[in-house]
């Protein structure tokens, strides 16, 4: 998560237009006193000590979607104690979106991102054109495919995805990094705009991937890890369980084995449960 904040800060801002620097990443979950869970997109901490807060937009949800927005900048705001800017990111199929209500005495606005005079069907195939030709692609080519979403073309999002990660596995003079990077903010973008479904259909692809390879590597360490903790947990309860029929009191045992007396005493509370 962190190594996709990292990459959006630095390369998406600036295709945004957004010349200000992140310094910080700010929290993206707020509860309220009631219980309710108010989860955003992105919040960044700017050079100025502001808050740039970014949400994710493929439907059009007019003036309920701006009130839900303003709900999250003063919850942040009143929080963190920062002024916040909030920018949407629309996908390339919203054409007018609504930027501002005005309730009461007050006037709410966001700051939209919208990218369709870029034609991402053209994009996509300067690229295939490059690949056909036997060209390398390179870090700056890769570099569009996180906006595709968000720029204009007849294309679909789901298939504009699918187009990006077969590039990305295509660079192969790019480095790996910079591939991992790019590869987390397009499935970031992914999550943002397409449907359960469609996600469903891109999960094959993705495990093609090097992020793909390297989550699974992740979960296969996690896994190891957790495998071999419950390896010595089920030895030292074996060892316990032959000191308690000595006698043995807890803190013996656990100087014995060489174990703080709160592990001990754990275990032993699992010993007893599982004897039941």
């Amino acid at each position: 998560m962190k190594t996709m904040l990292q990459y959006f800060a630095d390369e998406m801002l600036p295709a945004f237009g957004i010349s200000e620097k992140v310094k910080a990443y700010a929290p993206t979950e707020h509860v309220h006193v009631e219980i309710k869970k108010g989860l955003q997109d992105f919040n960044l901490v700017m050079e100025d000590d502001s808050i740039a807060h970014f949400e994710f937009q493929s439907t059009n949800g007019g003036r309920r979607d701006l009130r839900r927005f303003r709900s999250y900048e003063a919850d942040t705001s009143y929080q963190l104690e920062k002024p916040v800017t909030t920018y949407v990111l629309f996908s390339g199929k919203i054409r007018r979106p609504m930027t501002k209500i005005a309730e009461g005495i007050n006037v709410y606005k966001i700051r939209p991102i919208i990218m369709k005079k870029q034609n991402a069907d053209l994009i996509l195939r300067k690229l295939q054109k490059k690949v056909s030709n036997g060209q390398p692609l390179t870090r700056q080519d890769l570099a569009v495919l996180p906006l595709l979403p968000i720029m204009g073309g007849k294309s679909s999002l789901l298939s504009r995805i699918k187009d990006a990660f077969s590039f990305t596995a295509s660079a192969t003079h790019v480095s790996k990094e910079d591939i991992a990077k790019i590869e987390a903010v397009v499935y970031a973008m992914a999550t943002k705009f397409l449907s359960k479904e469609e996600l469903t259909s891109i999960r094959k692809v993705v495990t093609m991937t090097y992020l793909g390879q390297l989550i699974y590597e992740d979960g296969f360490t996690e896994g190891h890890n957790e495998g071999r903790n419950e390896g010595r947990n089920l030895h030292l309860k074996e060892q316990i369980v032959r000191k308690l029929k000595k006698g043995k009191l807890k803190s013996e045992i656990a100087k014995e084995l060489e174990e703080d007396e709160e592990t001990i005493s754990i275990l032993i509370d699992e010993i007893s449960a599982e004897s039941n």
